[in-house]
């Protein structure tokens, strides 16, 4: 993706799985520590959205395509992620 790494840290971000804030320098990526229990190639998925943010702020057209270009697989992963969350938030992953 050519981005710049921002500053990150794991933390409580109540139900999301990340957020990306731009700040002074490269910005902040805060990812939730639940993302932590899930399989690597979700986590990367979350990095990846998160990352797309360094270039293009919101969810437009830009950024679809831009992380469509960085990870081709990612509307299955989000479908998996999105799943693998609501069970996850329900109680239902032991």
């Amino acid at each position: 993706m050519a981005v710049p790494e921002p500053a990150m840290e794991v933390r409580d971000l109540g139900q999301r799985w990340g957020l990306y804030v731009p700040e002074s320098g490269l910005g902040r990526m805060s990812l939730g520590w639940p993302l932590f229990q899930l399989p690597m190639l979700l986590v990367d998925c979350v990095i990846a959205h998160e990352l797309a943010h360094v270039r293009v702020p919101g969810h437009g057209a830009e950024f679809w395509r831009l992380l469509g270009l960085a990870l081709p697989e990612f509307e299955a992963r989000r479908t998996e992620l999105d799943e693998l969350g609501r069970r996850m938030w329900m109680g239902d992953i032991a």
